[in-house]
């Protein structure tokens, strides 16, 4: 299976963010908590060189929990700026602003603070900044690409955020990171195997959460392979064509919806003993 998306928005897009680097304060690194390591694009580290940085990771409340406090202590152990938040539900922002104006007072006391928010696709860079704003400023959407154009939104006096599109590695090192990266909705499913992409996401959960997935879609056992599951699952929630043959497109699209809305479960991909 090969997962590879790297329009020209995106080379753009990093070239946008390298021009307006001279304009910027300190870089948010927003990524999803369910990948930790894997959402993290390494070559903005190239871009943004000496520039202070932070981590912000957005979306705990699709995580796995164990993990996420496991992350939580490894980063903490290491002395790193590292938040962790729920933009949608409004959680660990407060954290975030106040780390911001301290900066204000620390090291720009003579005007406002200016930070460019940066990740890749659909890890919630708008929704995190509408947040923070509490206002509709910035334009939000649980799929990849909808921030296109550069917007300074200003933070209750304080500070100025620059939300900027998503920007994709130009290519993944291994089909893990493409099926993880896919499955969150970093890239968009209109160039995607979407049947391929299930039959991953399926293998993966039957080795890391297969009570989660028996609980979802009521399955005896997943002790089988992974296409007898995904064919379980057409059979349980009736996808069927004519002649009984399994819709498998349609299970497909159900499964890989539930999984990115979280209706199959908290779930993460990394964890700290993959370092």
């Amino acid at each position: 299976m090969n997962i590879q998306w790297y329009p020209g928005h995106m080379a753009k897009a990093t070239r946008l963010i390298k021009e307006d680097l001279k304009n910027v304060d300190v870089i948010i690194k927003l990524l999803d908590a369910r990948a930790v390591i894997r959402s993290e694009n390494k070559d903005f580290n190239k871009i943004i060189n000496q520039k202070k940085s932070i981590k912000v990771f957005n979306k705990t409340d699709l995580a796995d929990d164990n993990k996420t406090a496991q992350w939580i202590k490894y980063f903490k152990d290491n002395d790193e700026d590292v938040f962790f938040v729920d933009a949608l539900n409004k959680k660990g922002l407060n954290d975030v602003v106040n780390y911001l104006n301290d900066i204000k007072v620390n090291f720009r006391a003579n005007r406002e603070v200016r930070a460019m928010v940066v990740g890749i696709p659909n890890v919630g860079k708008s929704m995190f900044i509408n947040a923070i704003t509490k206002k509709s400023n910035a334009r939000t959407g649980n799929k990849p690409g909808v921030t296109l154009s550069k917007q300074w939104i200003k933070v209750k006096g304080e500070f100025y955020l620059l939300d900027t599109p998503g920007v994709l590695p130009p290519k993944f090192d291994n089909i893990e990171d493409g099926v993880c990266l896919a499955s969150i909705g970093s890239v968009k499913e209109t160039i995607l195997d979407r049947e391929e992409l299930a039959l991953k996401l399926i293998e993966f959960l039957i080795d890391k959460y297969p009570n989660d997935l028996m609980s979802r879609y009521k399955l005896e056992s997943v002790d089988k392979l992974p296409l007898e599951v995904y064919e379980d699952i057409g059979r349980k929630r009736g996808f069927l064509l004519k002649g009984g043959e399994i819709d498998y497109l349609r299970t497909a699209v159900t499964i890989l919806d539930e999984f990115k809305n979280g209706n199959i479960g908290k779930i993460s991909f990394d964890s700290v003993n993959d370092l």
